[in-house]
Order: structure tokens, then sequence, then C-alpha cells
């Protein structure tokens, strides 16, 4: 009677079974180590006397939001900005735009907040910055903030990143 596996053949195939379970428990594992923690210092963010927020969360979102875009921090500073805007912007040029470090970015000086519609806010600021000279110079920005489902997200309206509205790319 012929049979299909011998117990020769059957001891074969144990020895390899156990001698690939023994390879496989004695390969090492590498394991990353845990990410450190990197504690960024918090850009300043001043305003005049008597200055109200609209919301008492807005302040510190708007202080994370341009941290990280100080320390070019383009994954995280994405995650402030709104539905829309991650649907219309093309990666690469998001990346691009957000991802360098600003050290000359000093402080922020807020000014006043337009009130566009009972969600929809723009902040209008200086950034204080350090010149190439290192004196201390001021460029102006309107950023704008949308309160959706009580939270506020960034909008960023820069039609090289987003597009023109239309789903036209500038610049391509």
């Amino acid at each position: 009677m012929n049979r299909i596996f011998s117990f020769r053949h059957l001891t074969w195939c144990c020895l390899i079974v156990v001698v690939g379970m023994a390879m496989g428990c004695s390969l090492k594992t590498v394991v990353a180590p845990p990410p450190v923690a990197v504690v960024l210092p918090s850009i300043s963010v001043e305003s005049r006397e008597g200055f109200q927020w609209p919301d008492n969360d807005l302040p510190g979102l708007f202080q994370q939001y341009w941290t990280l875009r100080k320390a070019g921090d383009a994954a995280k500073t994405f995650e402030y900005e709104a539905p829309h805007v991650r649907e219309m912007v093309i990666w690469g040029r998001y990346e691009g735009f957000c991802s360098v470090v600003r050290s000359d970015w000093m402080s922020i000086r807020v000014e006043k907040i337009n009130q566009i519609t009972k969600q929809l806010i723009e902040v209008d600021f200086n950034m204080v910055v350090k010149t190439k000279e290192g004196a201390k110079g001021e460029i102006f920005y309107r950023d704008s903030w949308l309160l959706l489902s009580g939270q506020w997200f960034h909008v960023l309206k820069d039609p090289m990143v987003t597009g023109d509205g239309f789903g036209e790319m500038m610049g391509k």
C-alpha cells in the first residue's frame, strides 16, 4: 500500500515546521523608539486693551495655528483647516506653502475682529517680524475663521493653494 506521506516525509515536515518556528521566534523585532515630544515655543499673541474675542476657544486655536505655521508643521496645521479647504487643496502645494520654518516671525498683534456672519469672522493682525538687517517690521494679515458644528476652523484663502474658487488651480 502506497502512502501519500511516509513516516520519513512526515518527520522532515515536522522538523521544518519546528525549525521555522524557532527561527521566527529568534528573529529580533525592531521597535521604533517612542517619539520625542517637541515642545514648540508658542508665538506671542497680543491685543489692545479691552479687545474681545467672539469665543473663549478662539484665542488658543489662533495661537496654536500660527505657532504650528511658524514651526513649518504643515501636517498639524492642516488639521486646523476648514473641511471645505481640506477638500480644495492639493496637498503638495499646501505642504510647500506651510512647511517653511519662519524664525523671522516674532509675535502677533491682533488689531480687530470683523464679524462677517454668525459663523465667519476675519481677524486683522500684524505679524511682527525680524528683518534681515535685524530691525523689527510688521506684515498685515487678514485671517478667516469659520465656526462649524461648534468648532472653529481656519479658512485658508490663498488661490495658489486652494484654487480660484471655480475648480481651477492658479499658477499651473
